[in-house]
């Protein structure tokens, strides 16, 4: 089995960097956080999980080993398949995603495309013991200062709540805040919310 990679980036498409490695060009799917670290014609090194299918055999590149471990862990929670573990890394780091798990954030883990309601609440329930082995988690074990959730978790909240208290429904409210998040990441919670009634507008024109 591969377990990581150093080459040469030759080219970026989607999610997909075709990294050649020895004159042989490997197609490595990747979190949209580590993709934009890789230029291409550079080298690069990712450590790797290869998975293997009845129909094929695809490999996922991660920049750290937690990253990793969070994605093998991701794939044995119920309905969450690597195309999901992707979303998830593309939208919080490990440390986040911890945190918010430990701390019962269901609603924050929404924000990832392709999670709903249900499928946030599962991760929580399924993932509260997996993830003790995490450096975070023995972090929050002990009492240290780690914030239950980040700045972007919170502020996504404050914005689905201001919504809702504006008349709409929570599950409008939260299909145009991940929309405008997936946009753009580091919003504040004003700026989601005008954003976001912007668009609603815009799709009643």
């Amino acid at each position: 089995m591969i377990g990581s990679l150093q080459g040469k980036v030759l080219r970026i498409d989607g999610v997909t960097a075709l990294i050649e490695v020895g004159g042989v060009g490997y197609e490595v799917d990747m979190p949209v956080t580590c993709l934009g670290n890789l230029k291409v014609g550079e080298n690069t090194f990712v450590f790797i999980q290869h998975v293997v299918r009845e129909d094929a055999q695809v490999l996922y590149g991660f920049g750290s080993v937690e990253q990793r471990e969070l994605f093998r862990t991701l794939i044995k929670v119920n309905g969450v398949g690597p195309k999901m573990a992707l979303a998830v890394l593309s939208t919080f780091d490990v440390d986040s995603f911890v945190e918010t798990v430990l701390g019962e954030q269901s609603k924050a883990l929404e924000q990832i495309p392709g999670v709903g309601k249900k499928t946030a609440q599962r991760m929580v329930v399924e993932l509260k013991d997996r993830l003790k082995n995490f450096s975070v988690a023995q972090n929050v074990a002990l009492g240290t200062n780690v914030s239950a959730t980040t700045q972007a978790n919170e502020n996504f909240n404050d914005a689905i709540a201001a919504m809702t208290a504006l008349g709409y429904k929570e599950g409008d409210a939260i299909k145009c805040v991940k929309a405008v998040l997936a946009q753009k990441h580091d919003m504040t919670t004003q700026e989601i919310i005008v954003a976001a009634l912007a668009l609603i507008t815009k799709g009643r024109a």
